[in-house]
């Protein structure tokens, strides 16, 4: 019988499915072909680095071998996908980056190539240990296929000595209205020069994450909790709006400071005063920015309202169980360590910064030391206090597709803005998000199975 996709595709699903097997019978330092009991996939050397200790002592407790590789994120759910659909060997532990499950969901809950762990994790009592709210990043039609690794608050990281000494209460900036105020008064040209010497925010012009936290903030996800798509909301286009005012034009407070060295020259510039930072940022800014230790603090994001809440989410790995893994419960016992296990979590967060979602692991000592780098701040107290109030973000198989299609409005509500200022704004912002997320429906709507999503008729 022929390949329906042609020889070409063929060709390509073969190279794949053998270069996954290649990684998966490779034991990494053991000197030895014999596969191991478990292996277990990460796509961050970090993560992997932090595991080890642990990996070893489950081994010598159990008896057994374990492999941790690491592999490039896109490459490992491209095998992984291609893998399952051929029935080859996989990996018995996967770690996933957010916005990945929808790729592995498209079709009926029955074919999802990943454990269904809905009903392991109330019996054991998860569902009540950990942040409810981090579930729903790997889950679909209510059912959770991966355990979440991290919750990743939001805060702002600011420049403490250039703040103070151009006379900023941060207390004062209680609303992003509050900041925008000072903002405007902070990020002018001082000196004649034609440069402005302080921009009060680092954003991306392009929007791209920051925007989708501030939306998630502001209570817009991309999808709803039944799964429709909700980015047309009339809060998304206040918050799109207000984006593009402190990013576009001569009166902008933002600056794209971007990543790496040009990030890490703002900073020590003082270009930027404040850095959108969730948890796993200010341990970059440790590493990568070591001239601006003790100048660094954290305050939680303004609201959007007064009494609003002050975090929001940026990024979450979860680790999925493939169906086709040789000892799940084997694997259960080592993801329990790994994850969940109180005296692992508190040298991991000093290691890290990362908060864990488990909530008997806050008690830690770790949680509660200042960190010289942030002005003698308790950096895990300041983020367990935004733990229980960082929002929902459904996952949903479409996920990617509306992420391009809010870019999509975004930038033709920025063309409109630079082209127009003020006139129309409000209304073409509207049309704008409707017509994206319309496209977006007509997608989601043509997927039979989630058209039977029981969540969609209640």
């Amino acid at each position: 019988m022929a390949f329906p996709f042609g020889n070409s595709a063929l060709a390509l699903l073969l190279t794949a499915v053998l270069s996954l097997a290649a990684m998966i019978t490779l034991d990494g330092g053991a000197g030895t072909s014999q596969r191991p009991d478990l292996i277990i996939a990460t796509f961050t050397k970090e993560h992997a680095a932090a595991y080890a200790p642990a990996i070893r002592a489950f081994e010598q407790e159990h008896g057994v071998r374990i492999s941790l590789q690491v592999v490039d994120q896109r490459a490992l759910q491209n095998r992984l996908q291609a893998a399952m659909q051929v029935g080859a060997q996989v990996p018995d532990m996967v770690e996933l980056l957010t916005g990945s499950m929808g790729i592995f969901t498209s079709g009926p809950l029955s074919n999802v190539g990943f454990h269904d762990l809905t009903d392991r994790i109330a019996a054991e009592g998860l569902d009540q240990i950990l942040v409810r709210n981090r579930f729903g990043l790997w889950s679909s039609r209510g059912r959770i296929f991966a355990l979440p690794h991290d919750v990743h608050p939001v805060m702002l990281a600011y420049r403490r000595d250039i703040v103070e000494r151009l006379g900023i209460n941060v207390e004062e900036l209680k609303t992003w209205a509050d900041f925008e105020r000072v903002g405007r008064e902070i990020s002018k040209d001082r000196d004649g020069d034609g440069v402005v010497e302080h921009y009060m925010i680092d954003l991306p012009s392009d929007g791209g994450d920051a925007l989708r936290l501030l939306l998630l903030q502001r209570g817009v996800s991309l999808f709803d909790s039944k799964g429709e798509v909700a980015f047309d909301d009339p809060r998304a286009a206040q918050v799109v709006i207000w984006y593009v005012r402190q990013t576009v034009g001569p009166h902008r407070i933002a600056f794209p400071a971007g990543w790496g060295q040009n990030l890490a020259k703002a900073m020590m510039d003082g270009t930027c005063l404040f850095y959108i930072c969730p948890d796993w940022r200010t341990k970059q800014f440790v590493n990568d920015v070591p001239a601006v230790a003790g100048k660094m603090a954290l305050l939680p994001l303004p609201a959007w309202e007064p009494g609003g809440i002050r975090t929001s989410t940026w990024g979450g790995t979860g680790l999925a169980f493939p169906r086709q893994s040789r000892n799940f419960e084997l694997a259960w016992k080592l993801a329990m360590r790994l994850y969940f296990d109180p005296d692992e979590l508190g040298q991991r967060f000093a290691d890290t910064n990362i908060l864990p979602p488990v909530r008997t692991a806050w008690s830690r000592p770790e949680f509660s030391r200042t960190d010289s780098f942030f002005s003698g701040q308790p950096l895990g107290r300041l983020y367990i206090e935004l733990a229980d109030s960082v929002p929902d973000e459904p996952s949903h198989t479409y996920m990617n597709t509306a992420v391009a299609k809010l870019s999509e409005a975004f930038q033709n509500i920025s063309l409109h803005y630079r082209q127009h200022g003020e006139k129309g704004l409000e209304s073409f912002a509207a049309k704008e998000l409707r017509r994206c997320a319309d496209r977006v429906r007509i997608q989601v709507n043509r997927n039979v199975f989630l058209r039977q999503d029981p969540r969609r008729q209640s």
